[in-house]
């Protein structure tokens, strides 16, 4: 999306801007890159500057939406490990509710069977599928029991008395390093890629917009730098400049040092060492220029030779 406008107090996005998605697809120089971005620029930067607060509440859904889920693989699915609390807690409380009542010792089977009483009452549920989450749950090598089903959870965390299974989460934070479970590399890489194929597209959005406005910064803020006549003068980004082929990246060195002379016999050509310090080229005008410093022709584009001799005796001092 690239171009945001406010119509009777509605947001209206239009498709990505072409530039990013070529760019990413087929490499190209920075000159050509720079050139789409400054015609999507001239097309719709302004209406987006004009609209940005609904599309930065947009981009911030996106990131929400990341970060939360990302979070959760990061450190190492919490949630599935307070499902194994939650169920501890539940059969723990329907224990001493069966103890309170006279039943001596109550066993795993008997607490499910009560268990899934309370759950059906909402939601229908065998005591065995409870029961054999609770073996899971109190085997030491388990690290997280997942119970898929919502209905479950919410009733298990009801009959704790929580309003639901997240007011369960904000009053029972894990706190022990003991109650911390040790995911192993390879369950956290499962997790991580599971997560990007089920929110790839979320992915890519955020990545596009946070590549176009990355993007926006750079052109703005990088510094430019134009030809004229005898030297390069630092100048603001001009879109259509750029397309003409004028503009340049602001480089210090050629500020400083690079300058076209009029060449004549007093010139010094050569330092003491021998080491050429002018050098030439044809305008476009096919008329030769000389200049303080290697590169290309500020005109043409075509690299700069040397000084020699015979062009000094030749063109300059016959």
């Amino acid at each position: 999306m690239h171009k945001v406008t406010s119509q009777n107090g509605q947001l209206h996005y239009t498709a990505a801007p072409v530039v990013v998605l070529k760019c990413f697809v087929n490499p190209v120089t920075p000159k050509v890159a720079l050139q789409y971005w400054s015609k999507w620029r001239k097309n719709g930067l302004e209406s987006l500057e004009s609209g940005w607060k609904g599309f930065g509440k947009l981009l911030e859904n996106y990131f929400r939406i990341f970060y939360t889920q990302f979070f959760v693989i990061l450190i190492g699915s919490n949630t599935d490990f307070m499902h194994k609390k939650l169920l501890l807690d539940a059969f723990g409380k329907v224990r001493k509710e069966l103890e309170q009542e006279g039943v001596s010792s109550p066993s795993k089977t008997r607490c499910a069977e009560e268990l899934s009483i309370i759950v059906s009452k909402s939601f229908s549920y065998s005591e065995r599928r409870l029961r054999d989450f609770y073996n899971s749950a109190i085997n030491p090598d388990c690290e997280k029991v997942n119970i898929p089903q919502e209905e479950v959870v919410l009733a298990l965390a009801n009959y704790l008395n929580y309003t639901d299974f997240k007011e369960y989460l904000a009053k029972n934070p894990i706190n022990k390093e003991k109650e911390i479970p040790v995911i192993s590399p390879t369950t956290q890489l499962q997790s991580s890629v599971g997560f990007l194929n089920k929110n790839k597209v979320t992915l890519i959005v955020i990545f596009l917009f946070a590549l176009g406005i990355g993007g926006y910064f750079y052109i703005t803020r990088q510094r430019w730098m134009e030809w004229q006549d005898t030297h390069y003068v630092e100048v603001p980004f001009d879109s259509k400049k750029l397309n003409e082929g004028t503009l340049k990246f602001y480089k210090e060195e050629r500020i400083e040092n690079f300058k076209r002379i009029i060449a004549n016999c007093s010139t010094q050509y050569f330092r003491k060492d021998g080491e050429v310090q002018i050098w030439y080229g044809k305008n476009k005008e096919g008329k030769l220029q000389y200049f303080t410093s290697y590169g290309l022709h500020p005109e043409t584009g075509k690299t700069l030779k040397p000084i020699t001799t015979y062009m000094i005796r030749k063109y300059i001092c016959p």
